[in-house]
């Protein structure tokens, strides 16, 4: 009997139900109160409906009968990846793989590391057999730690176990675009099946074409990425670089503005726009996008000051860059240029 209430419930739940899933699974309860299969039905119905706090009643009630229940251990971890609590999540992966030690639960561990930019650490563990998953976030560690040429032969690895993966080609792709290899990167682009509701796709495509100067053909999938993308800042960002590459500059500094409305702590989009003024000899509105501290925006800024004719601030300011950057190439022209000017 209560086999065939769950049954029911559990077709009421996957159909999008909760709510009368939940109230088919309390009639089974009333017939065995210790059922962890029921509970956790709930706890998830709860979960799917958005009532948190209902949830982790549930499973609680099921942690504190079955420590090791690894379903509610997963579903636990899930909320705590909602709500952003990183630590909570990994700790509680960290028991899931500690009871299960299969590699799908210690990719869970991979993950929330690279989440938290906690790279290297992926490296401590021990792996008897790799699989396609764990070379991915290995290959994802070491991208993001801009060991790009290590990044490279770990997504390699993954390739040849599973060589049709898009996520795993588009790893790939972002890495040679990174060791700046346009063309194999258009090469693996050609053997992509391009779905329009593939947003970071869509977005490798665009730069893909954007570095080619297929400008128009880059534009198209931006735009089209900004209907499915999440990060629409980022959208927005490549489709004003590439306006600005095409000398359509009132396109470009709209989604420049689109890109820093969505996201106004990214120093970078203020650069780029400072630098768009700034190829406009705008020198005031520039230099009221450089307030980060990057070296990008402290060498803009000097430059602008040369430029504009300021050059005993502008030296010393590329003197204070010098001392960082001793290696610089732009900062000692720069320097040059000042001196002479100056006569010095």
């Amino acid at each position: 009997m209560i086999k065939e209430i769950l049954k029911e419930a559990i077709i009421l739940k996957n159909k999008g139900y909760y709510k009368h899933a939940i109230e088919t699974l309390y009639k089974a309860l009333e017939n065995d109160h210790s059922s962890l299969e029921l509970l956790f039905e709930i706890a998830e119905s709860y979960f799917f409906m958005g009532d948190i706090e209902r949830c982790l009643e549930y499973i609680e009630q099921i942690l504190d009968k079955a420590p090791s229940h690894i379903n509610s251990l997963k579903l636990l971890k899930n909320i705590f990846i909602q709500k952003e609590a990183l630590a909570e999540a990994e700790q509680t992966a960290k028991n899931i793989y500690c009871i299960s030690e299969k590699n799908e639960d210690l990719v869970e561990i991979f993950k929330l590391l690279n989440k938290q930019k906690r790279y290297e650490e992926i490296f401590d563990y021990n792996i008897k057999i790799e699989t396609a998953d764990t070379l991915y976030e290995k290959a994802f560690a070491k991208f993001y730690s801009n060991k790009l040429n290590e990044a490279k032969i770990f997504i390699d690895k993954a390739l040849d176990i599973s060589p049709d993966s898009t996520k795993l080609l588009l790893l790939k792709g972002n890495i040679l675009l990174q060791l700046n290899n346009d063309e194999e990167a258009y090469e693996l682009l050609k053997t992509l099946n391009i779905s329009n509701e593939n947003d970071t796709l869509l977005n490798f495509a665009g730069i893909v074409y954007q570095r080619r100067g297929e400008y128009k053909k880059a534009i198209d999938y931006f735009l089209n990425s900004l209907k499915y993308s999440k990060e629409k800042d980022i959208c927005y960002y490549n489709c004003a670089s590439t306006y600005f590459k095409m000398g359509d500059n009132i396109q470009a500094k709209k989604y420049y503005n689109l890109a820093i409305s969505k996201n106004p702590n990214n120093p970078s989009y203020h650069i780029a726009l400072a630098n768009l003024y700034y190829s406009e000899k705008n020198y005031k509105r520039a230099m009221e996008e450089l307030k980060s501290e990057l070296y990008e925006a402290r060498l803009l800024k000097a430059v602008i000051l040369h430029d504009a004719g300021y050059l005993a601030i502008a030296k010393k300011e590329f003197e204070v860059l010098i001392k960082e950057f001793p290696e610089d190439d732009i900062v000692k022209e720069h320097l040059n240029k000042i001196n002479l000017e100056l006569k010095i």
